[in-house]
């Protein structure tokens, strides 16, 4: 079977989880004996370089090199605008309707977000739609109107490097956050819990670390830690690179996700391989095969209580732990592969 992948990037280096679910789709592929060919654009280097590349370059070249394939897989549906113009076998993977749904607050381009309409809705010309959760595939039959028995769910996978480590020493118990800094991460509402938590203990050895890259949200956090006095407990770590993330989640005693919403979820599921509790809001848009195990949150105040919890009560720490772990063993990309294969299967069984 010949497949053509289709992505904005293979690179784990971009941090962001479709990038990582494109390279493993990649290699699962290639390691299962399918011919596959990554086909990606680099955008060019002149204004609104990033909307030339969606809109013309990367459709062109995928619908140039279409009739080699047997079938053709767009990893988000931004890069699948050639669909309309190839009669080949489609499939395309939704991973949220961030840029649908939630424009001010999604993190995404400008272009991404004005331009949604159209490539939200491209599914209708795919013969199969692949979900990375069921709440991906409700929200997919909600808001797009796409036929349910046209959308395949199947769930990412957490790749085995993650695992526990030796435990830290460090002199302070650590609070820890993974990911990008926009707005619907939530991480005022984590500083103002953090917060809460200083005032409640303020004896506790106890630190907030946020990693992330440092983008226009900085100033406002930083300002925000200083203004509750916040300056000497909270570190702001910057980027981390995908090769120091076990190291980054096994230094951590606790790990928050105070995200508003999520596509999927990846920190949660990797901070669990690592024996790391979580706690995420209980209002969060997060797909609930991920939340499952995570302690959550019904305000600020009472995330300061759960994190206070997990770090003196050590019976339900290692109860949280030990749940995490057992439930995060089922998220292979072994798994995602095979199923993703039976997709293509399908497809051109149908054809």
């Amino acid at each position: 079977m010949r497949v053509a992948l289709v992505a904005d990037t293979f690179s784990v280096a971009e941090g962001t989880g479709i990038a990582r679910y494109a390279l493993q789709l990649l290699s699962g592929l290639t390691h299962e004996g399918l011919s596959v060919e990554p086909i990606t654009h680099q955008p060019p280097q002149i204004p609104f370089g990033l909307a030339v590349n969606h809109a013309l370059c990367l459709p062109y070249l995928v619908a140039r090199r279409a009739e080699r394939f047997d079938v053709l897989h767009a990893a988000s549906p931004i890069t699948a605008l050639a669909f309309p113009l190839i009669h080949k076998p489609k499939v395309v993977t939704y991973h949220d309707l961030a840029s649908l749904g939630r424009r001010g607050r999604a993190g995404t381009g400008l272009h991404a977000r004005l331009f949604a309409p159209l490539f939200l809705r491209i599914g209708h010309l795919a013969d199969r739609v692949i979900a990375n959760s069921a709440q991906t595939k409700r929200d997919i039959v909600s808001h797009l109107g796409i036929p349910s028995e046209k959308i395949i769910t199947v769930q990412w996978g957490i790749d085995d490097r993650f695992r526990p480590q030796l435990w830290h020493n460090s002199p302070k118990r650590v609070v820890g956050y993974v990911g990008a800094m926009n707005p619907r991460k939530g991480l005022p509402y984590l500083i103002r819990a953090f917060h809460a938590l200083r005032c409640q203990c303020p004896d506790l050895a106890v630190k907030l670390v946020i990693c992330g890259r440092r983008n226009d949200q900085y100033p406002g956090l930083a300002r925000l830690v200083q203004e509750l006095g916040l300056s000497d407990s909270v570190e702001f770590r910057g980027s981390v690179s995908d090769d120091q993330l076990v190291e980054v989640y096994n230094s951590f005693d606790v790990f928050v996700l105070p995200s508003e919403w999520e596509g999927f979820g990846f920190p949660i599921l990797e901070a669990q391989r690592c024996e790391v509790p979580v706690i995420i809001r209980e209002d969060a848009h997060i797909p609930e095969e991920v939340a499952a195990c995570c302690l959550k949150a019904t305000s600020e105040k009472d995330m300061a209580d759960r994190i206070y919890a997990l770090l003196t009560e050590e019976d339900l720490r290692q109860a949280v732990v030990e749940q995490g772990l057992e439930y995060s063993q089922q998220f292979t990309w072994a798994r995602a592969v095979e199923q993703t294969i039976a997709v293509y299967e399908d497809v051109l069984s149908e054809r």
